[in-house]
């Protein structure tokens, strides 16, 4: 791989977004390649001391440890540039959905026969902070970013625009009447605000613009 720019076969598509009543081109990424563990590994070990299987132990390492380090409600710099793994939680309790579980309870305490138990519980009382159980939440666990390596990938890729199969060449944006088969139209190819499935929303049908 070395310093050569890196290139991002991309797809340009056309549909209809019910949201805003108009018609949006979107670009994808296809043709994408997966370069597996064993494989990163060696590419990580190449021009260093260590081996491949040096780097692998490491990455056992910090796969096993990182879940329990978190677990002791820490964040991990994992990264010269500033990598880190945070922990996190989900979880969140409506008037609704309380109503529903105060409902449930009281017809349980009234098929259990335990009308006085049943009588004390006031379905339509308002919710509080305590409603929420610590048994209703999830963990989970956050990546952040390093904004540096946004920066540093977007300065050395490049976009190949892919119709057909075919690697085509873009004209000047703006051309009118120009289509991909032509090699024109007016796709973004710099990365100018598109980036991947934007405004796709709502109700939609996946078009090739070709």
């Amino acid at each position: 791989m070395g310093n050569m720019p890196m290139a991002l076969n991309v797809q340009m598509v056309l549909s209809e977004n019910k949201l805003i009543g108009e018609k949006i081109v979107t670009p994808r990424i296809v043709n994408q390649q997966t370069l597996d563990y064993d494989t990163f590994c060696d590419y990580l070990a190449q021009g260093s001391t260590v081996t491949a299987a040096d780097v692998s132990a490491v990455m056992k390492q910090l796969e096993k440890n990182i879940p329990l380090i978190l677990g002791l409600n820490a964040k991990i710099v994992a990264s010269p540039d500033g990598l880190t793994f945070r922990p996190t939680v989900k979880g969140s309790l409506t008037q609704s959905q309380l109503k529903a579980k105060l409902t449930q309870r009281k017809a349980d305490y009234m098929a259990a026969g335990n009308t006085a138990a049943a009588e004390k519980i006031d379905v339509n009382r308002e919710l509080m902070a305590s409603d929420l159980a610590t048994s209703d939440l999830t963990a989970c666990i956050v990546i952040d970013m390093p904004k540096k390596w946004d920066s540093r990938f977007q300065q050395s890729v490049e976009f190949k625009r892919i119709v057909k199969g075919l690697v085509i060449e873009d004209t000047a944006a703006g051309d009118s009447g120009s289509s991909d088969d032509q090699g024109g139209g007016t796709d973004n190819t710099g990365g100018s605000g598109n980036t991947g499935g934007s405004g796709n929303t709502g109700d939609e049908e996946e078009i090739p613009y070709e």
